[in-house]
């Protein structure tokens, strides 16, 4: 059975958005949450910074699609975990890509400031109204990744790999809260694998043919 572009851009979405995260993790110099830590790392490895900035932005946007993807695929299915976990998922998705935007406002907040300055005003931000107190509601995504794994296993995913992401999606979001690079390791590892799992299962199923042939007729 052939698979159309669009579902092959959907999967690897799925797929290529927690590799880049993981990435991330292995090269950014600090995954703290501590101002002081970030203050020094962008002084140390302003370039390698600025880099994993960037890596983790593409990330979420691809993770976003990728999770759009899994939604409308296993929807067919399990019509109302697909739905509800599709939309906690990217509602999720979305608050974090608006704290990384913050983050990477951060090299230019702190250019050409001391060290003290810089990080008194980092430390301002990051502890705003505005960031802390959306900090919560990340975990939104994790429960919507649940519901799409329990949807998935419906759809005729491997429980293997739907477990996988559903845990990884909890690990990840731990390392991050705690700062802890381990935990981001084994967070993102397991999404990679988890996901690549589920996307090879769904890919020639009939739902995820239907999405290709919607994404044909659109197009």
């Amino acid at each position: 059975m052939s698979t159309s572009k669009s579902n092959l851009a959907g999967a690897a979405a799925l797929v290529v958005g927690p590799l880049l995260a993981l990435i991330f993790a292995i090269v950014a110099p600090s995954v703290s949450d501590d101002a002081g830590d970030q203050v020094a790392a962008l002084g140390d490895h302003r370039s390698t910074v600025i880099f994993g900035l960037t890596l983790q932005t593409i990330a979420i946007v691809l993770l976003t699609a990728g999770t759009i993807w899994l939604a409308i695929v296993v929807a067919r299915r399990a019509p109302r975990l697909g739905l509800w976990g599709g939309i906690l998922g990217v509602f999720g998705s979305l608050v974090v890509l608006w704290e990384d935007g913050v983050s990477a406002a951060m090299p230019a907040i702190a250019s050409g400031l001391g060290q003290a300055q810089a990080t008194a005003v980092v430390d301002r931000v990051t502890s705003s109204a505005a960031i802390s107190g959306l900090e919560p509601v990340t975990t939104v995504s994790d429960i919507g990744l649940v519901l799409l794994a329990v949807a998935a296993v419906r759809s005729g995913a491997p429980r293997w790999a739907a477990i996988a992401f559903a845990v990884g999606s909890f690990v990840e979001t731990a390392g991050f809260a705690t700062g802890t690079r381990a935990l981001l390791l084994v967070g993102f590892a397991l999404l990679v694998v988890g996901f690549a799992g589920v996307a090879r299962a769904l890919l020639g199923s009939p739902a995820a043919e239907r999405v290709g042939e919607a994404g044909a007729v659109a197009a």
